[in-house]
């Protein structure tokens, strides 16, 4: 490798504020040029443009025929190391401005949040109750088909066959409705959980913080 040739590209390295897809400055006399680099999932890429993190690794740059123009060492490791954690706090910044974004859309403030994880919350306990009175219901008609089998009992009777499956379908329906209402208790921690960060977030987004 000329040495030349990578002091000519060190501005290009090192200039802190590159767009996203900066492409290198190559020769005019050569034409179109092509940049191939490696991905950081470890495969070979040629493209017309260079991300920062393929700056950082190193790339070669090519003519039309495919033809190495120049190639570009990578940067240290230190430099790399650094310039990923900077990207990498760049990108959640950008993805934390993105979601504050959205709970500003959904949400006046966070009181609005409280407001509708209660609306939630009260819908399933609403759901709960009409179970809940349901299964009270079941209870009483399967004891009293059990009444009914006792009684069969006692007199020396079989039980009747109709008495049987009633006591087994009850039984099945109390049990479907047992799971019912404990799922609709699992809801209700989903929502409160899922409302908790909201709701945390939007403190700090309402009082003008960060």
């Amino acid at each position: 490798m000329k040495r030349a040739a990578v002091l000519w590209l060190l501005p290009v390295l090192w200039w802190p504020a590159l767009s996203p897809a900066a492409p290198a400055r190559p020769d005019p006399e050569a034409g179109t040029v092509m940049y191939r680099h490696t991905t950081p999932d470890g495969n070979i890429a040629i493209s017309a443009t260079l991300s920062q993190q393929a700056i950082f690794a190193g790339y070669q740059v090519l003519d039309h025929n495919g033809r190495v123009l120049k190639e570009v060492a990578p940067a240290p490791p230190e430099a790399q190391a650094r310039r990923r954690q900077e990207l990498a706090q760049r990108q959640q910044a950008e993805r934390q401005a993105r979601q504050d974004e959205e709970l500003r859309r959904l949400y006046a403030g966070p009181e609005d949040a409280v407001r509708a994880r209660e609306r939630q919350v009260d819908a399933l306990e609403l759901k709960i109750g009409y179970a809940r009175n349901t299964l009270v219901q079941l209870e009483n008609k399967r004891d009293e088909e059990i009444r009914n089998a006792a009684r069969a009992e006692r007199a020396g009777r079989d039980v009747p066959d109709g008495t049987r499956e009633a006591i087994e379908r009850y039984n099945r329906q109390i049990a479907d409705t047992r799971e019912e209402m404990a799922a609709h208790h699992q809801d209700i921690e989903a929502v409160r959980a899922q409302y908790e960060p909201i709701i945390e977030r939007l403190r700090p987004l309402e009082a003008g913080g960060r």
